[in-house]
């Protein structure tokens, strides 16, 4: 009997993505299986510098058709002298980017983003309006690089910067053709390890906000015209930002671990009357045990009060994140349950 691969891609997307197994069995079946199958099969690439060569030895100049069915590339080093071994910079890729024309993931971890890449942005040119997702983790690059990167997909809508290590060069920032938008997601642990007072000075008009680290209140400042969702994970900074101008947000989820003189700061300092959901994420078991809770009952409180002396007409809702969440009965944040504005949702047991 003969499927159309329309149906067969909707019965294979129903495997689990790590059964690799099974979609080989099924590109077996027949010939019409073989292109469905091949489509999953190949839809997530993984290359490290350990298994390169192999990755070589099986993509050929004769079959990089395989590689048109790609939609995630991870390029992972380990090991090897970034002097000498060409196989840690995405130079070693090169021969093969145009043949990723339908790219919408790209993620490099632990590698060398040459500064020499500037020029040879062609190499990206198969996947440039299909990309939507960067991810740099722990990789070595000059500020002028990324800004070229960054810069060069017109339809990024998620970037994110995992530890990278960044070098300002003499090279010319290009500029950028437009701002950047969408989801930045920014995790480092150490302050100097992003120049995060050039990145403010570019064009940048990203809705949601991650950040994990220490980084400057800038960056808030910088996007606080389009901000609509801002999550905040063990912030260490001098100072916490103010979101008193972000009249878009809508969203703000704190992690439990961050000090709660500077959560204080950042809810109080909430003016927007689109604000829809607090979110408290990886909360301990003491939380949730009078009278730990009683600060968060009067700061939320104090919020909506605030709120709708502006005219806030929405239901704010409160969502609890933890591994095991109990309420605590009916005694739990009593002052914010009487506002009847409020939906409490326990995120653990899926009960609101």
């Amino acid at each position: 009997m003969h499927l159309p691969e329309e149906l067969l891609d909707e019965i294979f997307s129903h495997l689990p993505s790590d059964d690799r197994r099974s979609l080989e069995n099924c590109s077996l079946v027949s010939k019409s299986w073989l292109q469905p199958s091949r489509r999953h099969l190949f839809a997530r690439v993984f290359v490290e510098s350990t298994t390169y060569q192999s990755w070589l030895d099986n993509i050929s100049p004769t079959n990089t058709g395989l590689l048109h069915h790609v939609r995630s590339l991870t390029y992972y080093r380990i090991g090897g002298d970034e002097a000498t071994d060409s196989r840690c910079g995405v130079y070693a890729l090169r021969d093969y980017l145009p043949s990723f024309f339908q790219l919408q993931r790209l993620i490099l971890c632990l590698t060398n983003i040459e500064p020499t890449i500037c020029d040879h942005l062609e190499w990206f040119s198969a996947f440039q309006h299909t990309l939507s997702s960067l991810l740099l983790a722990r990789v070595s690059v000059t500020w002028s690089a990324f800004v070229a990167l960054v810069g060069y997909f017109p339809n990024l809508r998620d970037l994110d910067i995992f530890e990278a290590s960044f070098q300002v060069d003499g090279r010319p920032i290009p500029p950028l053709p437009r701002a950047l938008r969408g989801k930045l997601s920014m995790i480092s642990r150490r302050v100097m390890e992003f120049p995060i007072d050039r990145f403010v000075g570019l064009k940048l008009e990203y809705e949601e906000l991650g950040m994990h680290g220490t980084y400057e209140t800038s960056l808030v400042t910088a996007v606080e015209g389009t901000l609509k969702r801002l999550k905040i994970d063990r912030f260490y900074a001098e100072s916490t930002p103010s979101l008193s101008r972000c009249s878009e947000l809508r969203q703000l989820e704190i992690d439990t671990a961050f000090p709660q003189e500077q959560e204080q700061i950042l809810i109080s300092s909430i003016a927007s009357t689109n604000f829809r959901k607090l979110v408290f994420s990886r909360l301990q078991p003491n939380f949730l045990k009078n009278p730990c809770w009683m600060p968060f009952d009067d700061m939320i409180c104090e919020l909506v009060d605030r709120l709708q002396v502006s005219g806030y007409e929405h239901t704010l809702e409160l969502e609890l994140q933890a591994d095991s969440v109990e309420l605590g009965g009916e005694d739990f944040l009593p002052k914010f349950k009487e506002k009847g504005l409020v939906r409490i949702i326990e995120v653990s047991s899926g009960r609101v």
